[in-house]
């Protein structure tokens, strides 16, 4: 009886800690995948040039997101560019690899106008990033690698180890900190 007793734990321990595994070897094709397409962004040229520029910052040296401006840069460059702790207002719009909607800014009312209204530091890694690389006015296609986004976690309808694919436009910055 008292075998019985400990074999149990031991045997529940086995069960649960393999479950584990089974979930992640599920998502092994997808994470694949969401690494290839990373991959292909960040080498994707026209007339050669790289599309998307690579940002990664010191202070998270493992992180980074890629940009695409669809705006003439040199326009918006003297417009504020947030810092860590400013509240931003953008709009966007949020996808996987395969183009399903992930989540967007157009069912918010909060702000007015469809406006998401955060801090940078507020946001996911990749999101961070990018936001404090943009200027108000700026309009870009961001590329966040699961690693800066959300990793191996499940969020709402996002899979584990799921790219995102942001399409961004910066409203304003209606607080500034220093």
């Amino acid at each position: 009886m008292k075998k019985l007793l400990y074999t149990i734990p031991v045997l529940a321990l086995l069960a649960t800690s393999c479950m584990g595994d089974d979930e992640e070897l599920s998502y092994t094709e997808w994470k694949t995948q969401n690494e290839e397409y990373v991959k292909k962004m960040e080498d994707l040229t026209e007339n050669g040039q790289k599309v998307y520029t690579k940002f990664s910052p010191e202070w998270a040296p493992g992180d980074f997101v890629l940009i695409k401006w669809h705006n003439d840069r040199s326009l918006t460059e003297k417009n504020l560019k947030p810092l860590s702790n400013s509240t931003v207002n953008i709009k966007y719009e949020m996808e996987d690899i395969e183009g399903n909607s992930l989540g967007n800014s157009y069912s918010s009312t909060t702000y007015g106008d469809s406006i998401y209204q955060s801090m940078p530091n507020q946001n996911i890694v990749g999101m961070w990033v990018a936001m404090m690389n943009m200027h108000v006015g700026d309009s870009v296609t961001m590329v966040i690698p699961a690693g800066s986004g959300y990793g191996a976690s499940s969020v709402g309808s996002i899979l584990p180890y799921s790219t995102l694919i942001y399409h961004v436009k910066m409203k304003g910055i209606p607080k500034f900190e220093k």
